[in-house]
């Protein structure tokens, strides 16, 4: 009997990338999640304070994220990951000691988050650019697979721990939790055997603005990376204003549902994109391009279905359509991008996409109360779902023109 992901599993590199990866997913959720509580009582629970505080985690990433990529592609993409971790493993542990100290507030609450986000700036074009250098291109998507399936399984894990922690021990303690699952990420990345490719070592000193235009230019001509990369920018600015500001709005208003509910549906999210990555990675042969157009098509199924039919019922199962759809058009992307776009560009390509992801989440969140305020909830699902669904389909009829199957 074949185990899945076996072959991938026996390499030490990929193991390191891995559970790196996981234990830092793993900090930086318990730091997002008790950064707001924190936030909420150093401001005596101000909703602008918070509003900023959330926007730390977004920002940085719109005005530093293009430079983090091209210096991705021009230093030594491990030493760059492990520095941003001890870096953000230091500030973490900061938290807890000024707060003893008596020395924390707001003000250096959120430097502190700041800096900690400019940091992953730098890493995450790292983390992204560094995998396909040491696994082979027949293994990118069995990887590519894992690796987004331990981060959502992070996500899930991780919050329901934070109960069991704050029985045992104060809760400004899941910041020191926090900092020990970063120092073993640190670990982890620098046990990884890496060697700086050619291409790093004999690369000419370009300018960061001339690296910046020669990716541009080279997104403009290759027209099916930068598709998706629009695709999924509308796709997320329709997405993340329904989901966490007009869906919590409708299970309160007219289901009369509280945030448990809420939790339950956010579970289930995870819980199908984290099934879908698993069985995708399975798959001996994937067209990255076509699974990405059909998740593109689940994802605006499942926001139709909300619309169309918003009861309980027909909202779980819309959420293991959106759930199963994010997964395989997260996967069919980054595989996409990782074998086609050149290694000196691969950093630069994914802080862009990043980039513009973070503006789209950002600028959601600010217009959807706007939104909501002239149409109804039910009428903004079914739209925002049929933008989705319809990009997906034309998508996928100009796969079938051009017999990519």
């Amino acid at each position: 009997m074949k185990i899945p992901y076996k072959e991938i599993l026996c390499e030490k590199n990929f193991n390191f990338l891995l559970f790196g990866r996981f234990f830092k997913r793993s900090s930086l959720t318990l730091f997002s999640l008790e950064l707001i509580w924190l936030t909420i009582k150093l401001t005596d629970s101000s909703p602008f304070y918070l509003s900023l505080m959330i926007m730390t985690q977004t920002l940085p990433f719109i005005v530093f994220g293009i430079y983090g990529g091209v210096k991705a592609d021009r230093w030594n993409k491990k030493k760059i990951t492990v520095i941003s971790d001890s870096l953000s493993a230091i500030l973490i542990l900061a938290i807890p000691i000024l707060f003893f100290g008596g020395f924390l507030n707001y003000f250096i609450l959120i430097c502190t988050a700041v800096l900690i986000s400019i940091l992953n700036c730098f890493s995450e074009p790292s983390f992204r650019a560094l995998l396909p250098e040491l696994v082979t291109d027949n293994k990118l998507q069995r990887s590519n697979a894992l690796l987004d399936s331990i981060q959502r399984g992070a996500s899930i894990l991780i919050p329901a721990s934070v109960g069991i922690v704050v029985k045992f021990t104060d809760q400004i303690h899941i910041f020191t939790l926090a900092f020990i699952l970063m120092i073993i990420s640190t670990v982890f990345h620098l046990l990884i055997n890496y060697q700086v490719p050619q291409f790093n070592a004999s690369q000419s000193e370009e300018g960061t603005v001339s690296e910046i235009k020669s990716t541009l230019a080279y997104l403009k001509s290759n027209r099916s990376i930068l598709i998706i990369i629009l695709v999924q920018f509308i796709s997320i600015l329709i997405n993340t204003g329904l989901w966490r500001v007009g869906l919590p709005i409708y299970l309160d208003k007219n289901l009369e549902k509280d945030i448990s509910t809420y939790g339950i549906i956010t579970g289930i999210l995870g819980a199908a994109a984290f099934a879908t990555s698993i069985m995708l990675g399975t798959l001996k042969k994937l067209n990255p391009l076509k699974i990405f157009n059909i998740g593109i098509i689940l994802w605006g199924s499942g926001l139709l279905v909300i619309g169309l039919s918003p009861s309980i019922f027909m909202i779980y199962l819309a959420t293991i359509l959106i759930g199963v759809g994010q997964a395989s058009e997260g996967l069919g992307r980054i595989v996409l991008i990782q074998k086609q776009v050149p290694n000196n560009m691969l950093g630069k390509v994914f802080s862009i996409s990043s980039s513009i992801n973070y503006t789209s989440d950002t600028v959601s969140l600010g217009i959807m109360s706007s939104v909501l305020a002239i149409l109804s909830t039910t009428s903004v699902f079914w739209a925002g779902g049929g933008i989705i669904l319809t990009m997906g389909l034309i998508g996928f009829s100009s796969l079938r023109k051009q017999n990519n199957y």
